[in-house]
Protein backbone atom coordinates (compact mmCIF):
# COMPACT_ATOMS: atom_id res chain seq x y z
CA UNK A 1 0.00 0.00 0.00
CA UNK A 2 2.62 2.67 0.71
CA UNK A 3 4.26 2.02 -2.46
CA UNK A 4 0.98 3.02 -4.28
CA UNK A 5 0.65 6.20 -1.71
CA UNK A 6 0.51 9.67 -3.85
CA UNK A 7 2.71 12.53 -1.97
CA UNK A 8 1.00 15.03 -0.10
CA UNK A 9 -0.02 17.88 -2.33
CA UNK A 10 1.47 20.35 -0.36
CA UNK A 11 5.19 18.48 0.03
CA UNK A 12 7.14 20.98 -2.96
CA UNK A 13 5.66 24.20 -1.33
CA UNK A 14 5.58 23.39 2.34
CA UNK A 15 8.70 25.22 2.67
CA UNK A 16 7.42 28.14 1.08
CA UNK A 17 3.88 28.01 2.88
CA UNK A 18 5.95 27.93 6.29
CA UNK A 19 8.02 30.34 5.32
CA UNK A 20 5.21 32.95 4.27
CA UNK A 21 3.04 31.99 7.29
CA UNK A 22 5.96 32.73 10.40
CA UNK A 23 7.57 35.99 8.15
CA UNK A 24 4.28 37.40 7.52
CA UNK A 25 1.52 35.98 9.73
CA UNK A 26 2.95 35.13 12.92
CA UNK A 27 -0.38 37.32 14.61
CA UNK A 28 -2.31 34.38 12.96
CA UNK A 29 -0.38 31.56 14.26
CA UNK A 30 -0.87 33.01 17.74
CA UNK A 31 -4.38 33.14 17.22
CA UNK A 32 -4.75 30.18 15.46
CA UNK A 33 -2.92 28.43 18.39
CA UNK A 34 -5.04 29.81 20.83
CA UNK A 35 -8.41 28.98 19.18
CA UNK A 36 -7.75 25.41 17.49
CA UNK A 37 -5.06 23.98 20.42
CA UNK A 38 -6.09 25.99 23.47
CA UNK A 39 -2.49 27.27 23.70
CA UNK A 40 -1.75 30.75 25.23
CA UNK A 41 2.18 31.69 23.68
CA UNK A 42 2.66 34.93 22.43
CA UNK A 43 5.48 33.44 20.13
CA UNK A 44 4.07 30.50 17.85
CA UNK A 45 5.59 29.45 14.71
CA UNK A 46 4.79 26.82 11.98
CA UNK A 47 6.84 23.84 11.54
CA UNK A 48 5.20 21.39 8.94
CA UNK A 49 2.33 21.67 6.71
CA UNK A 50 0.44 18.81 5.08
CA UNK A 51 -2.76 17.94 3.53
CA UNK A 52 -4.52 17.54 6.66
CA UNK A 53 -3.11 20.23 9.07
CA UNK A 54 0.05 21.90 10.72
CA UNK A 55 2.63 21.37 13.70
CA UNK A 56 3.29 24.53 15.33
CA UNK A 57 6.33 24.94 18.15
CA UNK A 58 5.46 27.30 20.78
CA UNK A 59 7.25 28.52 23.96
CA UNK A 60 5.73 27.62 27.42
CA UNK A 61 7.59 28.33 30.87
CA UNK A 62 8.23 24.98 30.97
CA UNK A 63 10.61 25.10 27.85
CA UNK A 64 9.18 25.06 23.86
CA UNK A 65 6.84 22.30 23.10
CA UNK A 66 4.73 21.63 19.61
CA UNK A 67 1.06 20.62 19.09
CA UNK A 68 -0.72 19.43 15.33
CA UNK A 69 -3.22 21.38 14.48
CA UNK A 70 -6.28 19.80 11.64
CA UNK A 71 -7.04 21.84 8.51
CA UNK A 72 -10.64 22.30 8.47
CA UNK A 73 -11.03 20.20 5.66
CA UNK A 74 -8.07 18.36 3.79
CA UNK A 75 -7.08 20.65 1.05
CA UNK A 76 -5.10 19.16 -2.37
CA UNK A 77 -3.50 22.70 -3.36
CA UNK A 78 -1.14 25.37 -1.93
CA UNK A 79 -4.54 27.80 -2.69
CA UNK A 80 -6.86 25.75 -0.85
CA UNK A 81 -4.26 25.58 1.92
CA UNK A 82 -4.47 28.96 2.21
CA UNK A 83 -8.42 29.61 1.47
CA UNK A 84 -8.53 26.94 4.29
CA UNK A 85 -6.02 29.26 6.78
CA UNK A 86 -8.19 32.36 5.81
CA UNK A 87 -11.09 30.62 6.90
CA UNK A 88 -10.05 29.23 10.08
CA UNK A 89 -8.21 32.81 10.92
CA UNK A 90 -11.62 34.41 10.66
CA UNK A 91 -13.52 31.73 12.95
CA UNK A 92 -11.11 32.05 15.22
CA UNK A 93 -11.05 35.62 15.51
CA UNK A 94 -14.78 34.97 16.13
CA UNK A 95 -14.29 32.63 18.85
Amino acid sequence: MYYGAQPDPLADTATDIIQHMNTDHGDALVLLARAFAGIESPEVAMSSVDRLGFHVRFRTQDGTRSARIAFLREVSSPEQAREVLVEMVGRARRM
